[in-house]
């Protein structure tokens, strides 16, 4: 029985370990790299993005999986800027924006969020 009680504490202090660790360094990232854009809340999500403000037609920029807004910023939003009214966004749970975790983190869901966050940008 002792046995299997080290077992368990092992194990526990192990995630301890592992959650301080991950918490420690996504502080470090985030002070690193801090958000480079403005926040909106769409249906209890809160969405990171960036906009340009122009006068020209608007193009919104959704990245893919694993990536973020800042894909976008390197060149392309200050390049399209001149012409257009770039918005770039971080898709639900990506980047700086969040996702609960009660909500699905299904493409055609977050489609839905972005779709409904562009009302306050039209």
């Amino acid at each position: 029985m002792s046995i299997l009680l080290t077992l368990i504490l092992i194990v526990a202090l192990i995630v301890a370990g592992l959650v301080l660790f991950a918490a420690n360094t996504a502080r470090k990232v985030e002070a690193a790299v801090p958000p480079c854009g403005r926040f909106i809340e769409i249906d209890g999500q809160r969405l990171h993005y960036v906009d340009t403000g122009g006068a020209g037609p608007a193009i919104v920029m959704i990245h893919g999986l694993g990536g973020t807004l800042w894909n976008f910023t390197y060149a392309l939003v200050d390049k399209l800027s001149g012409e257009f009214r770039v918005i770039a966004v971080d898709r639900p749970g990506a980047g700086y924006s969040a996702r609960p975790d009660d909500t699905p983190a299904k493409l055609s869901t977050q489609a839905n969020t972005l779709a409904k966050s562009c009302a306050p940008w039209s």
